[in-house]
């Protein structure tokens, strides 16, 4: 079924932004300078065990700086003040092509704490969800629900599931750690349904005519390696890859409407920063893998900004 009615449909929508002529770009360097090893982080590229283990030691993380709820990706904002619903904008967008598709198999790949899946599988009760993670666990509440199914796996290997079942996949800012995205979409693709859907919430790398300044390229680094991604792809080169395999049927740039979200956490990095000494202090505690979050927080909001970083939300059309 068509999705051409649905309130998301917006084909390659771009929001008309400016660069900030004044920001803290190179304050925020020197301030993380000044506390953790710069070079150690981005001289240290992930490896598929350091993501697992990224993920493994800041479920606690994601949960207390983002939301106890089990939400670990940013929220979407459309009124211009963070809410704390906005972690769930994802999931209700997916619910309404739920409902335009009358779906009834669903798979999602990289579920985190299972918060996504868990919150469609309770306003859905008869649709059956299959949720996939390389190295999580769910939280407890997610895997009482009898139509979530919660697996352990790598989404470059799909074998497991059954070939043109799912009438909808979802992936919510995970696709961004695979470095062969082109075999994932081509993997995902034999298992959904003629005319199903593979909806796409990512960051990327924005494709722009000037180069990085020097304090930028040092800026997109630090975010990238607290993330534990090897790569924020551009864009455009995966809606290349996208056009392989599918139609796209939405292209959203929410950025800006990141933008909310983001910069609760600026502030929470900020006040962490406010205090070399104590910083000091709690990195010797703290575990290094979840300290290099304190960089990604402090500069994705002006990595927005300077229309370095980028968000989408990708609807793609399986057609035979």
């Amino acid at each position: 079924m068509s999705t051409e009615k649905s309130e998301c449909e917006v084909i390659a929508q771009h929001e008309d932004r400016t660069i900030p002529q004044h920001d803290n770009l190179e304050q925020y360097l020197e301030q993380v300078d000044e506390i953790l090893d710069i070079s150690r982080i981005i001289d240290d590229p992930p490896q598929k065990s350091q993501i697992i283990n990224y993920y493994l030691m800041n479920r606690f993380t994601y949960r207390f700086f983002y939301n106890w709820e089990g939400f670990v990706h940013c929220g979407i904002n459309y009124a211009g003040k963070r809410k704390s619903s906005d972690c769930q904008a994802q999931a209700k967008i997916i619910d309404r092509y739920l409902h335009d598709t009358e779906a009834k198999r669903v798979l999602e790949l990289g579920y985190g704490l299972g918060a996504n899946s868990g919150l469609l599988a309770k306003r859905n009760p008869n649709v059956t969800f299959d949720a996939l993670d390389i190295s999580n666990k769910p939280l407890r509440r997610f895997t009482k629900m009898s139509n979530a199914h919660f697996h352990i796996g790598d989404y470059h290997d799909l074998s497991n599931f059954e070939d043109g079942a799912y009438d909808v996949v979802f992936v919510i800012e995970a696709l961004c750690y695979s470095k062969n995205k082109l075999h994932v979409l081509h993997e995902v693709k034999k298992k959904i349904s003629t005319d199903g859907l593979f909806i796409v919430f990512d960051a990327y790398t924005r494709s722009r005519a000037i180069p990085l300044s020097h304090s930028e390229d040092i800026m997109w680094k630090l975010i990238t390696r607290g993330a534990a991604v090897d790569t924020f792809e551009y864009v455009n080169k995966v809606e290349d890859d996208m056009r392989k395999e599918y139609s796209i049927v939405v292209a959203k740039d929410l950025s800006t409407r990141t933008l909310p979200s983001l910069e609760r956490q600026e502030s929470l990095a900020r006040l962490y920063l406010s205090s070399a000494v104590v910083a000091k202090a709690i990195n010797k505690v703290v575990p290094f893998d979840i300290m290099k979050n304190i960089p990604m927080m402090l500069l994705m909001p002006t990595s927005v900004r300077r229309q370095i970083g980028c968000y989408y939300l990708h609807v793609l059309q399986n057609g035979q």
